[in-house]
């Protein structure tokens, strides 16, 4: 590289604008590349089984949703209405600009709180949004995604809030309250954040914020009774095991997304002064751990809790590492950039490979771990509910379905749980059935009648011997049996 060039560069990241433009620009990019290469068909599994089916068919869900912090949902519709844009479109569109919003709030941290460089911002910045637990939040967690934006911007300026104006105490509020609306789990961290900060700050300011927040968040919460109701009945002497969330699930899930993070991530704790940030990432932790106390239970969302840790952990993990390398405590070149670049590759290429690698691909070594992490989240994020070329295969056998040659209308069509969203997209004067066990389904002879449709990797219907069974369709990934119960 010639001294001109060595120039520029210099000259690019340390203007004022620039850097937010390349921080924002690869976020883009790193998000946007998942769904050009899954298109046409969409990527996460709340996308399909959730969006897509809410948002094309708004006014039917609303009774439902509206008990559910609708806020994201409603705002994603909102855009596709005025725009009259597609659905799947919209959602993608508006992940990918969240997910470099994101981005620049944490440059944002870097520059105005921990009094980073330009250079270090950008590797602050770039160090987070490759982490596992950042792009497996921005695969389907949509609204999570965009809550923790909202909130890293509001406690951003919340740290400031003593020299704020009128103007951004007011934006601030506001941000606060949306975050709140958009999503239960992130608004209960947010909510408890603010009231830690007022105890330690004593700010007035503050305290009228989180007032209006919590109430808020309060009213929210009684929309939402039924699902509390629901969790609390799951944590009491007479809840029902959940064999998926066992310790030792959770002990590799923790391990998978936190352990390479949390050596760096003490240093980055010790020495920021970043008070605002540790008050989630102390509550987070406690909440990835409340299965000691409330074993075999998903009531309390322990692997949502250890993702959300994860995320503050990459922060202050990230701040460590540039503490290390100023302090030349890494010191593999004699140059500060190439050992930003060298911490930065491993990264780069784990979170790289999270997003774009096939399902089976041997790049992704999350697969080592699947079978104790495979039901908390995907291997890569070319899936949704089914992998990319499943997806494929399914809309063939959907076809094959709504054609009356095949299967008459009013037919049920019974199948995996994982596949409801597709059915409810595709499937043409048929009813889609399923159960979170359809063997015990099939067990209750209430339907005489029936096609029963397998993922041939997951084949797990055992069929009564009461019904007759012919193989209708066996293509590709799928195969369809015509039921028939026996008089």
């Amino acid at each position: 590289m010639n001294k001109v060039s060595k120039i520029q560069i210099a000259n690019i990241i340390n203007s004022k604008k620039y850097p937010y433009l390349i921080v924002f620009s690869l976020a883009i990019v790193l998000r946007l590349v998942p769904e050009i290469l899954a298109f046409p068909y969409p990527v996460g599994y709340d996308v399909i089984n959730y969006y897509l089916p809410v948002i094309k068919n708004f006014e039917q869900y609303w009774p439902t949703i509206s008990n559910q912090f609708p806020f994201y949902v409603s705002l994603l519709y909102g855009i596709s209405e005025v725009f009259r844009a597609e659905p799947q479109f919209v959602i993608s569109s508006s992940i990918v600009l969240v997910f470099g919003l994101f981005s620049i709030a944490i440059f944002s941290i870097g520059r105005n709180l921990l009094r980073l460089d330009n250079l270090q911002s950008i590797f602050l910045s770039i160090f987070v949004i490759f982490q596992l637990g950042v792009l497996r939040t921005s695969w389907d967690l949509h609204k999570d995604m965009f809550a923790l934006a909202l909130t890293f911007f509001s406690l951003l300026f919340i740290s400031k809030i003593p020299k704020l104006s009128k103007n951004l105490i007011a934006v601030t509020a506001t941000l606060n309250i949306m975050t709140v609306l958009a999503d239960r789990m992130i608004g209960l961290l947010l909510s408890v954040t603010l009231i830690g900060s007022f105890i330690l700050t004593r700010d007035r300011g503050l305290a009228m914020i989180a007032v209006i927040v919590i109430v808020i968040y309060a009213l929210s919460l009684q929309a939402n009774h039924d699902n509390i109701e629901y969790n609390l009945k799951m944590v009491g002497p007479n809840n029902s095991t959940n064999e998926i969330y066992n310790p030792t699930n959770l002990i590799v899930l923790f391990l998978v997304m936190n352990a390479i993070l949390l050596p760096s991530g003490i240093v980055g704790f010790i020495k920021s002064k970043l008070i605002i940030f540790k008050i989630p990432l102390l509550i987070s932790v406690i909440g990835s751990f409340t299965w000691i106390i409330f074993p075999n239970t998903s009531a309390f969302l322990p692997d949502r809790w250890i993702v959300i840790f994860s995320i503050f952990l990459s922060l202050f993990s990230g701040y460590g590492f540039i503490s290390l390398i100023e302090n030349r405590r890494i010191s593999i070149s004699s140059r500060k950039l190439n050992n930003y670049l060298i911490v930065l590759l491993p990264f780069i290429f784990l979170g790289s490979a999270f997003a774009v690698s096939p399902n089976n691909s041997y790049f992704n070594i999350y697969g080592v771990f699947h079978q104790f992490i495979g039901p908390y989240g995907p291997l890569t994020m070319q899936y949704n509910s089914i992998s990319v070329p499943e997806s494929r295969s399914l809309l063939s056998v959907i076809d094959w379905i709504n054609n009356d040659t095949n299967t008459p209308e009013g037919s049920v069509i019974m199948g995996s749980k994982h596949l409801r969203g597709w059915m409810e997209l595709e499937l043409k004067e048929r009813t889609f059935l399923f159960a979170d066990n359809n063997s015990k389904l099939l067990d209750s002879d209430k339907y005489s009648e029936l096609y029963l449709l397998e993922l041939k990797s997951r084949q797990s219907t055992k069929i009564p011997e009461n019904y007759l069974q012919e193989l209708s369709y066996n293509k590709t990934d799928f195969s369809i049996f015509k039921l028939k119960l026996i008089e």
